[in-house]
């Protein structure tokens, strides 16, 4: 290859965009293009021949994602620091099988994840798009834009759009295979594609077909030193603890034991957990704690097949038909440790599993009229073996359209899709309420069951390792759930031009169109789940619903001056969009942008956007289920504090002299989630300032300063299980509010459930800076006498993220820029930056990525005024990642590239009762260590 057009593919490759950068036209000058007739940037509709987006654009090329060596597009996208990670590999608990993107920390459903420009197919009744269902090696490019866009791209835009432009004009046969694994030799990946394509009926045509399989070894916590323990904060230290519900069984609030039978001679001790003999043993925090961490994926197994194929034919002069086909077959498994069944049950006083000192103690307690002694206990259901989930999702979309010229000066385009998607969800190894109730309450030998209905068999949960198997296959349950979307969409729009302004050489750019969309999706779950009669996952009710919409919108581009002193260009945009959503009605949305170039290497540009979201079908029709969100009960010892109010503590269920005193049985706290049908719409403001500078032409700095303030957003109900707590014992502390009757307790005072149905809670406030550099020069050395150097500097400073949970608590907010932990999640660094380094030579490419997580603070420091010493673990330090990469291109036929992730092998804090999972936030943070990849790809012409 030639040094020049190995620069300027380099250049197309790797350039990386931003606020209208101008570093593509150059590209494509070098590329030999003598002239660029329209072009669609994301951010607008309107074609346009000068590159510019509307909004704060960064691009990444295809190269990127070959370079990197990542076979799942999220990964990719995580690395930029706009983003905030989400779901992905490693999203064990919470996860569902998805892998997602988040904007800004918006929320993955404020995100409008786009193929082609149009609405891809939604992987949940909430419409978020899984990019597992996005074939990386497709991409021709991958543009994002932040800030509100709901003006032209409609619901769902809040936070701003990822736009995927694919390959659909592919000749000749390739076939790609790409593998890589662990420095620890587990947790491969691999992935093979097949892409054909070719034209016909004289060059009128082109059809592309892609097929493509993926798979993803496991990898479980117990691998790796860091995960194999759950670590919990005890005595000012990390140390191994774990949960309540121990293979011995936990009874909570049990009678006093007397050994030796003797009162008061100091052997007494409560009854907490028993030994394998069924003797009573006492609860010794954190020793007696049963450690789930092992049994739980560290990377989730994945196995996936995709196929697609894109066509266009010129039925006649300035006339095409085009049509896009997916198809997507996805199956992710997760697992956790066996079932935790924490419920009452009867114990026969009398029973032969129990030793005598228990039998003596338990005959000194009130019994009911079955003459049995009810306790609440937590029964770690090893026997029954670990919690499995599998997620199976078939997806399916197809759309046709018509485009062509009405006149020199106009063009259209009209289109419909349709997507479909069915998904199974299968439980394992979960364990029947009824029947461990029932097989609980034995007789006196422990040779029947006191009920013997259903051929009950009874089971001694008094000890580690006593539950016999047919005990065992009497409680075990599965299940299947089914769920079903269907998402249809028709657009008609109308592209041109009209008048050119006297100070202006370019005339005026119109948009007009019409769209029309209907979502309907429908949650079944099985007959166990709807029942509640399920220990191992979560209760769930069905969730049916749909909703459609038929909206207007248009957008115009105003040169108004040009070539003129103090004004090479200067230019207005605006859009609008009048949607009449059949469930809230009708709302607009609108935006403008001025852009100025005061000189040719300067330009400047402001924005402000008006976005709204309808709410989906998940929010709106969300059936109740439980979940277990990790929250520190501020009426326990380890959540008390001054600003606690005693009375409300005890008016909601804790017993006199308990405030501040009983311990919290676990770090996480079972709370119902649902929808709710009267939940209105978001609405979003977005301001953008920005500057692009080019003092050279192989030089572009970008500055771009967003604010984004979100009304009426809608979360769970107070925002999350922390902050009802919070609100309700240290702001409101009236057992009437709504917060504390949100509360309900146990016996033996811990919290039941929270009740965390949506709502539209108060707002979201964030603000920061984009600072990206991207600098290319051609070098006078290397293997054929010349190279090409790029580098790319990409960078985010948060300077706010706020957010009021609670409308009418204007004045309690969480301040959550630079923390982390229950109240804000995963960590919202500051600073966040990554550097791209490549040097090309020949057929020869090495590549260089280093990024950058800022450190952040347990979010307690700022919004409770903690004290940073009092904390086990106060901050989430900075890391450091590189990686290392290089590419050679064999013939020009074939090619290679191999290389490091997180070749310093950075690991992650670690980290106590704020973390997410694993001890840490394994979406943020890598937890596996260096891998090594290597990928190849052959052509056949």
């Amino acid at each position: 290859m030639k040094k020049s057009a190995l620069s300027a593919a380099i250049k197309g490759a790797l350039g990386v965009t931003s606020l209208a950068m101008m570093l593509p036209a150059v590209s494509m000058a070098q590329q030999g293009l003598d002239s660029i007739e329209e072009v669609v940037v994301t951010g607008s509709r309107i074609k346009r021949a000068d590159l510019e987006s509307v909004s704060p654009l960064t691009s990444i090329g295809a190269e990127e994602f070959k370079i990197s060596g990542n076979l799942n597009v999220e990964q990719k996208l995580a690395e930029l620091p706009s983003t905030l990670p989400s779901f992905g590999p490693s999203s064990n608990n919470p996860g569902d099988g998805t892998a997602r993107v988040d904007l800004r920390g918006l929320g993955t459903s404020r995100t409008l994840v786009l193929v082609n420009g149009r609405r891809y197919i939604p992987a949940t009744q909430a419409g978020v798009v899984d990019l597992n269902t996005i074939p990386g090696t497709l991409i021709k490019n991958v543009d994002v834009v932040t800030g509100g866009a709901s003006a032209v791209y409609g619901s769902d835009a809040l936070a701003g759009v990822v736009n995927f432009t694919m390959i659909d004009d592919f000749e000749g046969v390739e076939v790609t295979g790409l593998w890589d694994q662990t420095s620890e030799a587990d947790g491969q990946k691999y992935n093979f594609d097949i892409t054909m394509g070719g034209n016909f009926a004289d060059g009128k045509g082109n059809a592309t077909v892609y097929a493509s399989y993926s798979g993803r070894d496991a990898v479980f916590q117990g691998d790796r030193e860091f995960s194999k323990f759950a670590l919990t904060e005890s005595g000012g230290e990390l140390v191994p603890g774990g949960s309540s519900g121990v293979p011995g069984t936990r009874v909570f609030g049990g009678p006093t034991i007397d050994p030796d039978g003797i009162p008061n001679s100091g052997d007494e001790f409560g009854l907490g957990t028993f030994g394998s003999d069924g003797s009573a043993q006492p609860w010794v925090e954190p020793d007696s704690r049963f450690n789930y961490a092992p049994d739980n994926y560290l990377q989730l197994p994945q196995e996936r097949y995709l196929v697609n194929s894109f066509a266009h034919y010129e039925i006649a002069e300035g006339h095409e038909v085009y049509s896009e086909f997916a198809f997507a077959h996805n199956k992710v498994p997760q697992q956790l440790a066996p079932t935790p069944a924490f419920t009452t049950v009867e114990i026969n006083p009398n029973s032969a599993f129990l030793d005598q000192a228990t039998r003596d103690a338990l005959a000194g307690e009130t019994l009911n009229a079955n003459g049995n002694y009810e306790a609440f206990i937590g029964r770690r259901m090893v026997e029954n073996g670990p919690r499995q989930a599998v997620d199976t999702r078939d997806a399916f979309r197809l759309l046709v359209g018509l485009r062509g010229d009405i006149s020199d000066a106009w063009s259209y385009d009209v289109y419909y899709s349709r997507a479909n998607l069915d998904q199974s969800n299968l439980l394992n190894n979960d364990v029947a309420a009824s029947r461990f109730k029932q097989a609980v309450a034995t007789n006196d030998a422990g040779t029947a069951c006191q009920d013997t209905s259903g051929g009950c068999v009874p089971m001694n949960i008094f000890g580690a390792g006593n539950i016999s198997s047919e005990a065992v296959d009497f409680v075990n349950v599965g299940a299947a759930n089914v769920t079903s979307i269907t998402q249809e969409v028709f657009q008609a729009s109308a592209n041109g031009t009209l008048v050119t302004l006297p100070a202006a050489s370019n005339p005026v750019g119109l948009v007009v169109g019409v769209e029309s969309r209907a979502d309907e999706s429908t949650y079944r779950p099985d007959s166990f789940l709807s029942a509640g009669d399920v220990l191992g996952f979560n209760a769930g009710e069905a969730t049916v619903g749909s909703y459609s919409s038929r909206e207007l919108f248009g957008e115009i581009d105003i040169p108004l001056v040009e070539g003129a002193p103090f004004a090479d260009s200067l230019s207005l945009w605006g859009a609008y969009r009048y949607s009449d959503y059949s469930n809230i009605g009708g709302v607009s949305s609108y935006a403008t942008t001025l852009s100025w170039a005061p000189v040719e290497m300067v330009k400047l540009r402001t924005g402000y956007q008006r976005a709204v979201r309808a709410p989906n079908v998940s929010e709106l029709f969300l059936g109740s289920s439980n979940g277990f969100p990790g929250a520190v009960d501020p009426c326990s010892a380890g959540g008390y504090s001054a600003a606690v109010d005693d009375a409300t503590c005890i008016a909601t269920g804790v017993a006199p002299g308990q405030v501040g005193v009983f311990a919290q049985a676990n770090t996480q706290i079972e709370s119902t989630f649902g929808g709710n049908a009267e939940l209105e719409e978001e609405t979003s403001n977005t301001f953008t300032f920005g500057a692009v500078i080019q003092p050279m032409d192989n030089l572009d700095i970008a500055i771009d300063y967003y604010s984004i303030e979100i009304d009426d957003a809608i979360s769970v109900f107070g925002g999350n299980a922390n902050n009802v707590l919070n609100i309700c014992y240290t702001m409101e502390k009236d057992v009437n509010s709504p917060y504390c009757s949100a509360i309900t307790r146990r016996a033996d005072n811990n919290v039941d459930n929270i009740s965390l149905l949506n709502a539209n809670i108060g707002k979201i406030e964030t603000a920061g800076v984009d600072f990206n550099v991207n600098y290319s020069q051609d070098l006078d050395f290397g293997i054929d006498g010349g190279s090409y150097l790029t580098v790319q500097f990409l960078s985010t400073y948060l300077q706010k993220f706020d957010v009021t949970p609670v409308q009418d608590l204007p004045n309690e907010v969480n301040e959550c820029a630079g923390t982390f932990g229950n109240t804000c999640g995963s960590p919202l660094a500051e600073w966040q930056w990554n550097t791209r380094v490549t040097w090309a030579s020949g057929p020869l490419t090495l590549s260089s990525l280093v990024r950058y997580i800022g450190e952040t603070d347990d979010d307690t420091i700022a919004n409770e005024g903690v004290d940073p010493s009092t904390l086990v673990v106060p901050k989430q330090d900075a890391k450091v990642y590189l990686d290392l990469s290089a590419g050679y291109a064999i013939s020009d036929n074939f090619n290679v590239n191999f290389g490091i992730k997180n070749i310093l092998d950075t690991e992650p804090t670690y980290t106590g009762d704020q973390q997410e999972q694993a001890n840490t936030f394994p979406s943020t943070y890598d937890v596996l260590g260096p891998r090594y990849f290597v990928s190849a790809s052959y052509k056949f012409q």
